[in-house]
C-alpha cells in the first residue's frame, strides 16, 4: 500500500506588514502574501509592522531563530538610503548569518547605496515592482524578477456600466492638495483610500501634511483648502476594500497621485491618469502595463476637461496590452511563492 509524502510546513517571519498603514492598497499586499503562503504550505509565524524596528524586537529576532526563512515586503521603503529601508535590508545579512533563506519581495529600488546593494546581495529572491527598478539593478549587475505590486492580486468586482470620474490623493501632501483642488474645479468624485480615525491628532496631522510649513495654516486660503480636503478624506472614506474597489471598478476614469489606487485602477481594467510620486514606480508601470505615456501627467495645471475626456477611453493597444500584464503578472506571484517554498525545501 503507496503512502502520500508529508509535506512538511515552512515557517516565515515577515517583514513590513504595511496593513497598519490602514489603506487598502496594503491590506492588499499583504493579504496576497497570507493566500499565496497558505497555498504553498508556508506559515507565517511572526509579522513585524512597518515603522517597527525588528531588530530592537527580541519577540522577531527570536521568531527568526526559529523560522526556515524571512520574507521583507519592500514596497515603497527602499529608495534614497532612507532608515526604515535599511533596516529591511538588514534582514538579509542577518538571515544568512544564522542559516535562514531571505526574500525581498514586492519593491521599488532607488538612488540606493553600495552599503544597500551589499545587504541586497544576501537575499536568495529579490522582486521588483517595476522596470525602473529592475533596469537600476542589473546596472550594478544584479539578477532580479519584475512582478506588479502584489495589490494586483486582487480583482476588483466588474460594473455593468461605468459612470463619472473618480480621484484620489497623493502619499505627497502638497501635490494631493494641488489635485484636490483641480478635481474640486472639474467636479470629480473623491475615493479616498487612507482610513482615517476621528481621533483629533490623526485629523491635525493629515492637516498639516498639505503644507509642512509652520505658517501654513494661518493662510485663509490654504487652510480653508486643507480643511475641506481632510473633512473629504475622512467622511467619503469607505472601509471595505472590497467594496471601494467596486467604486473604482465602476468609473469611466480614475486621477490619481497614489500607487496603489493606480495598481486598483489598473485591476479593474479602469482608464487612468496618473501623477507622479515621490520614486520612479508610477511612472514605470504605466509602461510596463502598455499604456500610453500621455497618461502619466507631470503637472496638475494641465489635467482638463479635454484630458479627462481623452483620458476616459483605452486607445491603440493599451487594452490589449494591460489584459497580459494582469495574466502575466498575476501568474508571475503564483509562480514567486511556488519558488520561495521550493528553495526553503531544497535547503
Amino acid at each position: 500500500m503507496g503512502c502520500e509524502k508529508r509535506v512538511v510546513t515552512i515557517r516565515a517571519v515577515l517583514l513590513n506588514d504595511t496593513r497598519v498603514d490602514r489603506h487598502h492598497g496594503c491590506t492588499s499586499v499583504i493579504g496576497t502574501v497570507d493566500a499565496l503562503c497558505a497555498a504553498n504550505g508556508i506559515e507565517i509565524t511572526a509579522r513585524s509592522p512597518a515603522h517597527h524596528d525588528w531588530q530592537a524586537d527580541p519577540a522577531i529576532t527570536a521568531a527568526i531563530d526559529d523560522a526556515d526563512c524571512v520574507m521583507v515586503n519592500g514596497e515603497g521603503t527602499i529608495h534614497h538610503d532612507r532608515p526604515a529601508g535599511q533596516k529591511l535590508l538588514a534582514a538579509g545579512p542577518h538571515a544568512r548569518s544564522h542559516g535562514k533563506r531571505a526574500f525581498l519581495l514586492n519593491t521599488t529600488w532607488q538612488a540606493n547605496s553600495g552599503e544597500s546593494l551589499e545587504k541586497l546581495a544576501a537575499f536568495d529572491i529579490v522582486t521588483v515592482r517595476e522596470s525602473a527598478s529592475e533596469a537600476e539593478l542589473a546596472g550594478h549587475g544584479v539578477a532580479t524578477r519584475r512582478i506588479p505590486d502584489l495589490a494586483l492580486y486582487h480583482r476588483p468586482q466588474r460594473a455593468d456600466s461605468r459612470s463619472g470620474v473618480g480621484y484620489c490623493d497623493s502619499v505627497q501632501g502638497p501635490k494631493a492638495l494641488a489635485l484636490y483642488r483641480r478635481m474640486w474645479a472639474l467636479g470629480a468624485d473623491p475615493l479616498p483610500i487612507v482610513q482615517l480615525s476621528p481621533r483629533p491628532m490623526e485629523l491635525l496631522r493629515w492637516l498639516k501634511r498639505y503644507d509642512p510649513g509652520i505658517a501654513a495654516l494661518l493662510r485663509p486660503a490654504h487652510a480653508r483648502d486643507a480643511m475641506r480636503a481632510t473633512l473629504q478624506d475622512y467622511r467619503k472614506q469607505i472601509a471595505g476594500r472590497d467594496d471601494f474597489t467596486a467604486q473604482v471598478a465602476s468609473k469611466e476614469l480614475i486621477v490619481t497621485g497614489r500607487f496603489h489606487m493606480m495598481i486598483f485602477a489598473l485591476g479593474a481594467m479602469t482608464p487612468l491618469l496618473a501623477i507622479g510620486s515621490n520614486t520612479h514606480k508610477i511612472e514605470a508601470t504605466l509602461r510596463d502595463a502598455g499604456l500610453e505615456p500621455w497618461r502619466a501627467v507631470a503637472d496638475i495645471a494641465t489635467i482638463d476637461r479635454a484630458l479627462l475626456d481623452r483620458a476616459g477611453r483605452w486607445h491603440g493597444d493599451e487594452e490589449a496590452s494591460l489584459t497580459r500584464f494582469l495574466e502575466q503578472g498575476r501568474g508571475a506571484m503564483e509562480q514567486l511563492f511556488t519558488d520561495i517554498a521550493s528553495t526553503v525545501r531544497g535547503g
